[in-house]
């Protein structure tokens, strides 16, 4: 369920929105490693598909979920 967050004067705006963006972010990749089966798993990335086509200027989720099945460099 969606969530309200109150800015206070305190917090500026942008680091405000970078924490809800990368918690959002975090969401989905931790969503996709979640899902148990196939079904789940294209959801998900149909999901991500819409976050990346409304964010343009961000890095595209998909890079990084795909990433996630290549190894680690060293």
């Amino acid at each position: 369920m969606p969530t309200f967050t109150l800015i206070s004067a305190e917090d500026p705006f942008e680091t405000v929105v970078a924490k809800a963006e990368a918690a959002i972010r975090a969401g989905f990749i931790a969503d996709y490693l979640a899902a148990g089966n196939p079904i789940d798993r294209a959801y998900i990335a149909y999901e991500v598909a819409l976050y990346d086509a409304a964010n343009p200027d961000e890095q595209p989720l998909m890079d990084e979920i795909r990433g996630l099945h290549l190894p680690a460099a060293a």
